[in-house]
């Protein structure tokens, strides 16, 4: 006598069962770039960094003080005033006491103006002041 096995259903298989799991990753890559392009810190102001002779890679870590040719001063993409800059790394630096401050100021600015900035952030605290350049070319 011969056995006859009926077949399982799961042998058929849906066409649209096997692209449901691409799909998820399709959409979950395209959630970490959306949220991965806005990471990066607004720029305040259009700045070019003096030319450096080192050509040492600039960390993205820490609070990012701008200084634009104007005279005009932001921190992390606000714009502030001098007279408020202490206060504000001040508050900044007792959340995090080794926070690196990252200066970005515009090659053809006011020296002045960034020394003062400079002071205040030492008025303020911060030990570790990063100068932002541009790799030599």
């Amino acid at each position: 006598m011969a056995m006859h096995f009926k077949r399982s259903q799961r042998s058929r298989i849906n066409g649209d069962d096997s692209i449901l799991p691409l799909t998820n990753v399709v959409f979950l890559l395209l959630i970490f770039f959306m949220l991965a392009g806005r990471l990066a810190s607004p720029e305040a102001f259009d700045i070019q960094p003096p030319v450096s002779q080192s050509e040492a890679q600039a960390r993205r870590d820490g609070l990012e003080i701008q200084i634009a040719a104007s005279g005009d001063i932001a921190i992390d993409g606000e714009p502030i005033e001098l007279d408020a800059i202490e206060a504000r790394a001040r508050e900044a630096l007792e959340t995090d006491p080794n926070l690196a401050l990252r200066l970005k100021a515009d090659g053809d600015g006011d020296a002045t103006r960034v020394v003062a900035v400079m002071q205040a952030l030492r008025d303020a605290g911060g030990e570790r002041l990063r100068l932002i350049t541009l790799a030599p070319e």
